[in-house]
């Protein structure tokens, strides 16, 4: 089995709108109250809290994906798959649209391994390429 996402989704769900949180509170305890100089940081949080809760962790087990959100695990084959999107600036971060729905969830968001590297070549190409051609494989496979 290869973990496809970075690792890292629970410090992107917890650690990260932690942090701006407490900028916040820190922020609003300074400013003796005063909600405009705490405004960004509460921003911040609620983003990255809405951000994070969106993520999953991704592996791949041959031609089935295994997915652990934060809500549900489950396992899909690569027949349906859709690659909705991959970038997000020079930053990656894979969107995968699901043929059927899985519950609630319709698409799979998750940061890839390497995906976070701003300069230079990006690991998450190679790994876009190869999962695009594995999904064209198994969807293609799927109709004949």
């Amino acid at each position: 089995m290869k973990e496809l996402s970075d690792g890292m989704t629970l410090y992107h769900r917890t650690f990260i709108p932690f942090l701006f949180a407490s900028v916040s509170i820190v922020g609003l305890i300074l400013s003796h109250g005063q909600i405009g100089l705490a405004l960004p940081g509460i921003v911040l949080f609620g983003y990255t809290f809405w951000f994070g809760r969106r993520l999953s962790e991704v592996w791949l087990d041959g031609d089935v994906l295994e997915v652990k959100g934060p809500t549900a695990s489950f396992r899909v084959p690569l027949s349906d798959v859709r690659l909705l999107g991959t970038r997000w600036g020079r930053l990656h971060l894979f969107v995968l649209g699901l043929d059927h729905r899985v519950g609630k969830i319709e698409e799979v968001r998750f940061l890839p391994k390497g995906g976070w590297v701003v300069f230079g070549p990006n690991p998450a190409d190679a790994l876009e390429k190869d999962l695009q051609a594995r999904i064209h494989a198994a969807r293609a496979a799927r109709k004949a």
